[in-house]
């Protein structure tokens, strides 16, 4: 029901009542090839480049003998930290998160040393001694019928278990699984840490494998993986000072030229004509249309933050740039309302004639038998009849000619606006990429001062012309219709917000553009900017809610929940603390019982639970004596470690993170095969063959591992892992061999694809018993903490509205873009239960309505924020006395229906069958008492306080619409209880209301 009250208006209704834009259309036509191969621009083969010669240098260390001979048959490992960590954006970016992957490794390393050091105390030294004079021994008399010599003999039966004890093997797996725990936990509270947990489980389950197996300490143990790890970290840092460096500042321009270049396609879309094909008018196109427009946004912010530490040379530094981000806020804010303005214009006049056929035009004689088989007749019944008594004889819809007049008029101002969009893109495009070569010479700097002060002249001229052409046309229409017959408020109404929406759209631009110029003529020089601040890199590090610039949200990320953030908490406690209540604290007991119960019950904690779970039961037949030897030939490792990093908190990113793995696992195992045999045919492995082949090969896989989408991330990784596995472990048989080397080609393959599979089998189970984590549920908490975050936002507007305070404002489109930015990140987990099995009643359809009704409610709820300061107070008082938005019993209503809401998404119940739904309805109703026969004037029309009303008054009842639009959701998935006799229903007053 989005936007419903624009849409019931009979002007809205009509399909010419929307100004189109007069030019060819501007939209992206659908692209013909997958998104992730639609990188083919300078920026991106740029980073491509550098990743691939980064990896390939990497790879190249295999096939060098001195290197291999110093590093190890391990030295793939270098390839493979570059696969997890490739040097795709900025240098500090990078250390940060080489710094994050090394500390899980040391920290890893410093646990196993005490583990070793531990564990082998708990067996007397004297045993000890005994064992290994036994061992020696039974080695010499092998080896007298053996050609192998009796260390190598003895090494061979260490591997095989002769060394074992229960005792060592007990506190070797009591401590390390305790650290693996920690890890677990950290990974899943801090995605950040997702390379310190995984590198960290990694050198812990060396550890685990081979300390109850060894007769001695060895503390250099995992030198075998630390050594290629910071080679790989090495080149990795190397690439990005070398190939096409960017400082952070290069990247947020780059971002913010590609936001406005998306912002320019929906302020088209946005006035275009309605009756066009059924592709431009799905209201759902614009609304992927601005959720892609806000997730741009929400990966400049990290980038943002990270400024303070930019070292740059450039005409702009930090402080320039940041000059920007508020300017270019209030663009997006204002174009994105213009473009869900439409939307919701179109899905409100659908649900208009849908509602009014099944409950108007079709409606059956026996009303009783209809009210029982449909859920939420009695709301949708009320509804009909009040869509109805809009289309009465006093609301006609404005005349053709004038809607031709308002089509050109409005034409003419967005081609405006986007011109200027265009200068602020240049200007940005001229300045960030002409910092080094081809800078731009005197006459090209003032040829573009030119074109941005005449494009703003421009803007401040179309917004004179465009406010004075439309009220004239508007006042001509009036005074036609007046000698006809009474105007009442409604015809005029959608004239009038979308004046005002465009008219704030050229205005932003303005402001934007304006800015840009001030700055671009200030700062005609290049300079070298160094780093005004450190200490954003610490808080990065240690706090969650701070993002790294241009990272992807994990599939088990718990961000993706943090709805609440810290402003509407400031908030939340302001009016707290203005209302003075508190609740009662539990005895300091009880809190210590339920916290720990908590920590160890939550999503964290039972993910690091089965974690351990997974890694005793695929670890422990290393430490059992007729298994151990096994394990070691086959390389049970590598189970382990696909079944640790399988492991995902929730069950609907696990499925989908299982079929991409295994398919990933079988691409780069056959990607591996075809380098190793064509580079090397049937012989041990032509380095030069080899060198070249995975040359291209990694091509594919470096494309696939920066540009495959984030759902699809893990088998791209996990692709790159077995292609170096295959070919690396390939070329070390045969050039270093040593006892448990799995291989060469296809035997190497066929293992790993085995072990693969054990360990996705291992994970299935643990994570599928004995409650597998739904993620529905966590979706559900998840928007059940928005719609409680939109109540607060709903007291808060009501606490500064008419008090004439910029409070509103100040706080409006923070909280308005953090609150869009978490429910836009929800589109992915929710698009992922469709491989989920569930209990839950919420699928991946309803929930996706619930969470597309929650943006809308934010963005009408900001809209009203932003008015409380601007509107002026004669309006603002008017506004509230003539729709009841102060009213208490409404406000009790609103507040009651949501909290229902709010808790039927948490709980899963049946919400009751009668609510003081619809709420529109009765602001309507209390509209009706105070407009009837209201004649709009000509000042009226001229008056841009006026205007503002009109858009308040729209953003309010659609903003109620939405409420009701989110009941009808719930009751559709959960159905209806306490069922009320259709016989009582005349206590409700359902009185006909004709307006």
């Amino acid at each position: 029901m989005a936007d419903r009250i624009p849409a019931q208006d009979p002007a809205e209704s009509d399909p010419d009542s929307v100004p189109p834009v007069a030019k060819e259309e501007t939209t992206a036509k659908k692209r013909q090839i997958p998104a992730f191969l639609n990188h083919f621009n300078a920026r991106d083969l740029k980073i491509f480049f550098r990743c691939w010669v980064a990896a390939w240098v990497a790879c190249l260390l295999i096939f060098i003998h001195p290197s291999l001979d110093s590093i190890g048959t391990a030295t793939f490992f270098a390839g493979l930290v570059l696969m997890f960590l490739p040097p795709s954006g900025i240098l500090l970016v990078y250390l940060l998160g080489a710094f994050t992957l090394l500390i899980g490794i040391f920290l890893a390393w410093a646990w196993g040393v005490i583990t070793m050091k531990a564990a082998l105390a708990a067996r007397p030294a004297a045993e000890t001694q005994a064992r290994l004079l036994a061992l020696e021994q039974l080695a010499a008399g092998q080896a007298q019928n053996s050609t192998l010599s009796v260390s190598e003999i003895a090494q061979i039966m260490v591997y095989d278990g002769y060394m074992l004890d229960a005792r060592v093997t007990a506190v070797t797996f009591c401590l390390l699984c305790t650290f693996i725990y920690l890890m677990a936990r950290l990974r899943a509270s801090n995605p950040k840490a997702t390379f310190t947990s995984i590198f960290g489980i990694i050198i812990s389950d060396l550890f685990l494998n081979y300390t109850p197996l060894l007769p001695s300490f060895s503390g250099t143990l995992p030198l075998t993986l630390v050594k290629p790890a910071l080679i790989g970290v090495g080149i990795g840092v190397a690439c990005s000072v070398l190939f096409f460096p960017q400082s952070t500042s290069h990247v947020v321009l780059d971002s913010m030229e590609d936001i406005i270049k998306l912002l320019q396609a929906p302020l088209v879309t946005s006035v275009r004509t309605v009756d066009a094909d059924e592709e431009q008018r799905d209201p759902g196109q614009l609304r992927m249309t601005s959720a892609l427009v806000i997730q741009k946004y929400r990966s400049m912010g990290p980038a943002m933050a990270f400024l303070p530490l930019d070292f740059s040379v450039g005409y702009w530094g930090a402080e320039d740039v940041t000059a920007f981000q508020g300017p270019l806020r209030d663009v997006l804010t204002a174009i994105l309302s213009l473009l869900e303005f439409q939307a919701g214009r179109i899905a409100g006049e659908a649900l208009t004639d849908d509602v009014i056929r099944r409950f108007i035009d079709e409606k059956p004689d026996d009303e009783d038998e209809k009210g029982t088989r449909e859920v939420g007749a009695h709301q949708l019944s009320q509804l009909a009849e009040l869509l109805h008594g809009f289309r009465n004889p006093d609301n006609n819809p404005l005349r053709n000619e004038v809607l031709r007049e308002l089509r050109k008029t409005s034409s003419t101002a967005i081609d405006v606006c986007v011109k200027g969009l265009d200068a602020v893109r240049e200007c940005i495009h001229l300045v960030n990429c002409r910092r080094w070569f081809r800078r731009p010479s005197k006459a090209e700097r003032e040829q573009m001062q030119q074109c941005c002060e005449g494009a703003l002249e421009d803007l401040r001229r179309a917004r004179l012309t465009f406010i004075n052409n439309i009220s004239e046309i508007l006042i001509r229409e009036q005074e036609n219709r007046m000698s006809d017959q009474p105007t009442h408020f409604r015809p005029l109404m959608f004239a009038m917000v979308f004046e005002e929406l465009i008219s704030n759209s050229l205005q932003k631009t303005e402001s934007l553009l304006a800015r840009v110029t001030e700055v671009f003529e200030e700062s005609s020089k290049v300079r070298v900017y160094w780093p005004t601040r450190f200490r954003y890199a610490a808080s990065w590090a240690s706090e969650k809610k701070v993002k790294a610039p241009g990272a992807q949200p994990t599939q088990d990320d718990p961000d993706r929940d943090s709805v609440n953030d810290d402003i509407t908490t400031n908030a939340q406690e302001r009016l707290h603390a203005t209302r003075g209540y508190r609740t009662r604290q539990r005895h300091p007991l009880s809190r210590a019982i339920l916290g720990t119960y908590h920590w160890f019950a939550c999503d964290e904690g039972l993910f690091g639970l089965r974690m351990v779970v997974i890694t005793i039961a695929l670890g422990i037949p290393s430490a059992i004596p007729n298994s151990a030897g096994f394990y070691f030939r086959e390389k049970g490792l590598w189970a382990l470690i696909m079944g640790q990093t399988g492991l995902l908190v929730y069950m609907a990113d696990f499925t989908f993170s299982m079929i991409a793995r295994l398919t990933g696992t079988v691409i780069g195992g056959v990607l591996g095969l075809l380098t190793w045999y064509i580079g090397s045919a049937n012989g041990p492995g032509n380095p030069y063959g080899l060198s070249a082949v995975t040359a291209v090969v990694l091509l594919i896989i470096i494309w696939v591992r920066l540009y495959l989408p984030p759902l699809l991330l893990p088998g791209g990784m996990m692709g790159g892992a077995t292609f170096l596995l295959v070919v690396a472990y390939s070329y070390d048989d045969t050039h270093i061999p040593q006892y448990g080397n799995p291989g060469v080609g296809y035997t190497v393959f066929w293992r790993r694809l085995v072990l693969a599979l054990v360990g996705v089998v291992a994970s299935a189970i643990v994570q599928l018993l004995p409650r597998p984590p739904s993620a529905s549920r966590h979706i559900c908490k998840s928007l059940s903490r928005a719609v409680r975050t939109l109540s607060t936002h709903y007291a808060l507007l009501l606490s500064v509205w008419g008090k004439g305070t910029t409070e509103g404002r100040q706080l409006a489109e923070p909280l308005a873009l953090q609150l869009a930015e978490s429910l836009v990140a929800l589109d992915g987990p929710i698009h992922l239960l469709k491989f989920e099995f569930s209990s839950s009643r919420f699928d991946s359809a309803s929930l996706a309505t619930v969470n597309r009704l929650c943006r809308s409610l934010n963005r009408h709820l900001a809209r009203l924020l932003l008015l409380s300061a601007s509107l002026p107070r004669e309006y603002q008082d008017q506004l509230a006395r003539q729709t009841g938005l102060r009213d208490h019993r409404l406000i009790g209503q609103v507040m009651a229906v949501m909290g229902i809401c709010e808790q039927a998404l948490k709980t899963g119940d049946a919400l009751p069958e009668i609510l003081p739904t619809p709420l529109v309805k009765q602001a309507v109703e209390n509209w009706a008492r105070g407009k009837t026969g209201e004649i709009i004037s000509s000042e009226m029309i001229r008056d841009e306080g006026y205007r503002k009303f009109c858009v308040a008054a729209s953003a309010y009842f659609a903003f109620l619409g939405e409420v009701d639009a989110l009941v009808l959701v719930l009751k559709g998935v959960l159905g209806e209880a306490h069922l009320v006799g259709r016989e009582m229903n005349w206590l409700l007053g359902d009185a006909d209301v004709s307006v």
